[in-house]
């Protein structure tokens, strides 16, 4: 297939494309994906597709017809060559989807490109017509504005970004890595350069040379927004455009750097045998996302730890966040990794108010599994670097079997006990259990002091009169509540998700002045709510409650022993911050 991507109006966000396939034979069925691998959601690409034409040689139209809702079945009567026509409207700024506007051009091959039914492994190549003073970047080989694919899966792989965006290069391992950057912001593009540098150069020791022969950071700076999206020799990052101070904004920045690039290996080479090949056409399923979306959440820190860019303390202060977020959500009782990993479809990509209370994230919990896994592994003289060596050698070729993982770790650690870690972290809902004693950490748990309080840290000193109060739910400034925590007085009571709350008591209130309020009355005390539901008026009391012990903090032993500074050493890279 050649593709031909013209912009020529920017500012209506409609791609003009053109594609053309050789020998399409008697008849031809061209589809666009309904979603893209490494975001499991089906996103229907094709509700953006207009004005669809067909063209045999010379030019002469062809018939044709839609199928269903993404595909298209072509009459080519035997032509030589078909050429189809038609628009995108892009103008969704996200890592999975297209933008196309007067400063830039970014596209995701699944979302705006075509493909030939049963014709996926055949080369594909890519002519960008750019407006004036553009260039074109991307991870595909070829340029400056003719690029070339193996297939269509790298093709979709390869997003491009147009305009006039920043570009810096760096070497690693001797590998050529680049950066493209768009958006205005506080980004110090060489300083980015140079830590990114460390932390591809982790990754590599963690797990050994480098998978691709080039990549590609392409960052969008823009208002509030964080995320990004794998490719085997990219990554798409969005970043908030002053998400580079202070430092712990920058040290997030730089993790979800180091999370995309990790997926080079873990999901691009190791991939799901379930996902293998990609059906662009429908929902594929694996019990497998804990381990490629949580071991690399794991690993999005370690790394910057490892690399000397992020401090012990912050480390374990991440940590410690994370198992508070655990231990505040009761949907991480009711749901194992390995349905989250399977409902993803429906579950993670769809989250609404009581999500919380009936779901877990396989990143999150899957990240804390990942550290119990690797402290199991290294009781036994063992790694999670290790592990994924051997996975990576084993299963790149014909991809990750379902109880790959657990066969693997029974190899070295029995069978039973293997069994026993998985039935209960991953598909059971147990309370976790993790060997931080090897390292000379413990657990400690307290109340929240505040509803800013994520934990990772000991607290404050709190003075007061009493215990505080807790309402067992989430609101925005204005008051407005986003969630109620199945269980909580709040949720006893009959507050609900969208409840606006507007007075207590009588009084005028907003979220700082009511939560302030509950603090003061403590756990026998309660509140006399007004709120609007529906636009009606309703007057709810609702009697306070103890605030539960779920925010965690992993506390260094005081004096650590030198087994435990050596252990603490070799996995993080980090001096034990722990007394002498």
């Amino acid at each position: 297939m050649r593709y031909r991507i013209a912009m020529p109006e920017p500012h209506s966000h409609l791609f003009h494309v053109e594609a053309e396939l050789e020998a399409p034979g008697a008849e031809a069925v061209l589809a666009l994906p309904v979603w893209t691998p490494g975001s499991y959601l089906v996103r229907e690409f094709a509700r953006h597709l207009e004005g669809f034409e067909a063209a045999g040689e010379g030019g002469a139209p062809l018939p044709w017809e839609r199928i269903d809702k993404h595909r298209f079945r072509v009459r080519a009567g035997g032509a030589a060559r078909l050429l189809v026509r038609y628009r995108v409207y892009a103008h969704d700024l996200t890592v999975r989807t297209s933008h196309l506007d007067g400063s830039h051009a970014y596209w995701n091959g699944a979302s705006v490109l075509l493909f030939a039914e049963g014709r996926l492994a055949e080369p594909c190549r890519l002519e960008v017509v750019l407006p004036p003073g553009w260039r074109a970047t991307t991870a595909l080989a070829g340029g400056p504005d003719v690029f070339t694919a193996r297939d269509y899966d790298e093709l979709a792989d390869s997003p491009v970004e147009a305009g006039t965006h920043a570009l810096a290069a760096f070497t690693a391992l001797g590998v050529e890595h680049r950066v493209a950057a768009w958006g205005r912001g506080e980004l110090d593009l060489d300083a980015f350069v140079v830590d990114l540098k460390a932390v591809v150069e982790q990754s590599a020791a963690a797990l050994g040379r480098l998978p691709y022969e080039r990549y590609l950071f392409l960052v969008h700076l823009s208002d509030r927004r964080r995320g990004g999206l794998e490719h085997a020799r990219s990554t798409t990052l969005h970043v908030d455009r002053h998400g580079f101070a202070p430092r712990e904004a920058y040290e997030e920045t730089l993790s979800l750097a180091a999370h995309e690039h990790f997926h080079a290996w873990n999901v691009k080479r190791l991939r799901p045998a379930a996902l293998q090949p990609y059906d662009y056409g429908r929902e594929q399923y694996t019990r497998l996302l804990w381990w490629f979306e949580g071991v690399t959440s794991y690993y999005d820190h370690l790394l910057l730890a490892r690399a000397g860019l992020l401090p012990a303390g912050r480390w374990l202060r991440h940590l410690g966040e994370e198992w508070s977020w655990l231990l505040r959500t009761p949907g991480a009782a009711k749901m194992s990794l390995e349905e989250a990993s399977l409902t993803a479809w429906v579950k993670y990509y769809r989250q609404d108010e009581n999500t919380g209370n009936s779901a877990v994230s396989y990143y999150r919990k899957g990240e804390l599994v990942a550290l119990a896994l690797d402290l199991l592994l290294r009781r036994r003289g063992r790694s999670l670097d290790e592990l994924l060596r051997l996975l990576l050698a084993r299963h790149a070729e014909g991809g990750l079997p379902e109880d790959g993982v657990e066969r693997a770790v029974g190899e070295w650690l029995g069978a039973e006990a293997a069994r026993a870690f998985f039935d209960r972290h991953v598909r059971g809902t147990a309370t976790l259990e993790a060997d931080l004693e090897l390292v000379g950490l413990s657990l400690r748990t307290r109340a929240a002091q505040g509803p800013e309080d994520d934990g990772g840290t000991p607290g404050k000193e709190e003075e007061g009169n009493g215990p505080p109060g807790w309402l067992g739910a989430e609101l925005d400034a204005e008051g407005e509540v986003g969630s109620v925590r199945e269980g909580g007085p709040a949720w006893r009571a009959g507050l609900y998700a969208g409840d606006e709350i507007v007075a207590e008591g009588g009084l005028r209130t907003d979220r700082k002045g009511l939560l302030q309020r509950v603090r003061q009355r403590g756990p026998a005390g309660s509140v006399r709510l007004h709120l609007f539901r529906r636009d009606e008026l309703l007057q709810i009391e609702v009697p306070l409650g103890a605030p539960p012990l779920d925010t965690a903090w992993l506390a260094p032993a005081d004096a650590p022993t030198a087994a435990q500074r050596e252990a603490f050493r070799a996995w993080c890279g980090a001096e034990h911050p722990g007394g002498d």
